[in-house]
């Protein structure tokens, strides 16, 4: 099964074995009496179901709104459905996984694809869907197939893409597909097939880079799709060089960066904030953990373990009081840790669209971690990606509801330059208030396309349906509709 990463996760890296330190693990709910009433499970569920419970019971974010004595894991024959019943209405983003190794490579960058992220619609005129390219990862079969950046696909395998086939678009281990051409409102669709097959790979989160001097003005623009720790080497390297090259300032498009590792949110931080903030190394964010590991830290005076301070030890310091970023509804995450943390040190200009408003972070832990190696063999494969804090900077600022931008600017999803293009809608703006230039003019957006972008809604509920076709616990990985 291909995964796709359209759901990126703010992960904090810890060594587990502190949790379940504040009160020692222990049985929850109705599953510790025996019921001969009740239906009887077989012994991996129930294992499963104990390991969800003890974990979430103790560390999770929310643990105090469950109601435990309605938790029966004992007798709960579908531990997904356990999981779903303790999960809290506003948690998007905990999962419980069969497939741990397969969630541990997609926090890690790692995935079987073919390099490319979408966005879906329907043509006006029959059922059938189509995708949009939103970008494609380099050195992947998708670029050396040819696709880039705002393509059109809307064959399949020789037919249409339908809501029956879509999932093959992401998840097939190979496919064969239609580009289409708009011109004039009309779509034409191209004769060559392009055939690809999918691979195992890193996915490159860096998608473009570059310096543009307009007038007294050096731009330094990257685009950054994943907060991963491989690629902490390559932004040192990117923002020496626009030191080097004296950039004047920084456009950060994180329009589909939808998170990653909480340590390298702080390290992008460190690079492009104010140097007398670095030097100090002012707090930059803190974790709100649930009220039981609150104080616990605060009785052991570790306040300094759940809080994030800018680091002055790095190699390049941007400095910068003004600070462009571009954001969408999938801008998650740490992308809005990197927002919220930087916003009281400089004028952060927010250009796009709200955020998605992942307002939380989370840790990935296994059986393991609660049992020791060599206990759980029968269950070694299953984990749980759970929310445990919620971010708050200086200020405190929430935003369960998104970071809403200064400049509100809404991605022509039928118009898509290159990233770096003037003429993209919002890396021109940017440029524009940089600059206090007119934007450059894009193509004409007068024409109306054969087709609508699905709404948020109606993607939710396709989504539903791959859902339910899916692995046990794949539900947010594979998620190219989810916003």
């Amino acid at each position: 099964m291909m995964k796709k990463k359209e759901w990126k996760y703010g992960i904090t890296v810890w060594s587990i074995g502190w949790l379940c330190i504040v009160s020692a693990c222990s049985d929850k709910g109705k599953g510790i009496i025996d019921d001969p009433d009740k239906p009887k499970v077989e012994t991996k569920t129930q294992r499963v179901n104990h390991f969800i419970v003890d974990m979430m019971s103790d560390a999770y974010l929310w643990t105090k709104t469950v109601n435990w004595d309605a938790i029966d894991y004992k007798t709960e024959t579908n531990s997904q459905q356990l999981f779903k019943k303790i999960r809290h209405k506003h948690d998007r983003w905990s999962m419980l996984t069969d497939r741990l190794s397969e969630l541990q490579n997609a926090f890690q960058g790692v995935s079987t694809t073919f390099g490319y992220q979408l966005i879906y619609g329907r043509f006006s005129n029959k059922n059938a869907l189509f995708a949009i390219v939103l970008f494609v990862y380099p050195n992947t079969p998708a670029e050396k197939a040819g696709i880039k950046r705002g393509d059109f696909l809307v064959g399949l395998n020789g037919g249409d893409i339908t809501e029956t086939n879509y999932r093959d678009l992401s998840y097939a281990s190979s496919i064969s597909v239609k580009k289409g051409v708009l011109v004039n409102g009309k779509i034409s669709t191209e004769p060559a097939d392009i055939s690809m097959k999918a691979v195992k790979m890193y996915e490159d989160p860096i998608l473009k880079d570059s310096v543009i001097v307009k007038g007294a003005h050096k731009i330094g623009y990257l685009c950054y799709a994943d907060y991963t720790m491989d690629s902490e080497p390559r932004l040192l390297e990117i923002f020496s060089k626009f030191k080097t090259q004296g950039v004047t300032d920084v456009v950060l498009d994180l329009r589909y960066n939808g998170g990653g590792t909480a340590r390298t949110s702080r390290l992008l931080c460190s690079i492009l904030g104010p140097q007398s903030a670095v030097k100090k190394k002012a707090k930059l964010l803190s974790q709100v953990w649930n009220d039981k590991y609150m104080k616990y830290w605060k009785e052991k005076k570790m306040e300094d373990r759940i809080t994030e301070y800018f680091i002055d030890t790095l190699s390049v310091n941007m400095n910068l009081n003004r600070l462009y970023v571009l954001t969408t509804r999938r801008t998650a995450s740490a992308s809005e840790s990197t927002i919220t943390g930087l916003h009281p040190y400089l004028d952060l200009v927010q250009i796009g669209d709200t955020t998605s408003g992942k307002f939380c972070g989370g840790i990935l832990v296994n059986p393991e971690d609660l049992w020791g190696k060599g206990k759980v063999n029968d269950i070694k494969d299953w984990g749980i990606y759970m929310m445990v804090y919620r971010f708050a900077n200086i200020n405190n600022d929430e935003f369960i509801n998104g970071i809403v931008p200064k400049h509100a600017e809404k991605e022509n999803y039928h118009a898509l330059y290159p990233f770096g293009d003037e003429r993209d809608l919002l890396f021109g703006k940017a440029v524009s208030l940089i600059t206090g230039q007119p934007m450059v003019k894009a193509r004409s957006q007068e024409q109306i396309p054969p087709y609508t972008i699905l709404p948020v809604e109606d993607r939710r509920a396709l989504n539903e349906k791959m859902i339910s076709t899916l692995p046990s616990g794949m539900e947010l990985l594979n998620s190219p509709l989810a916003e």
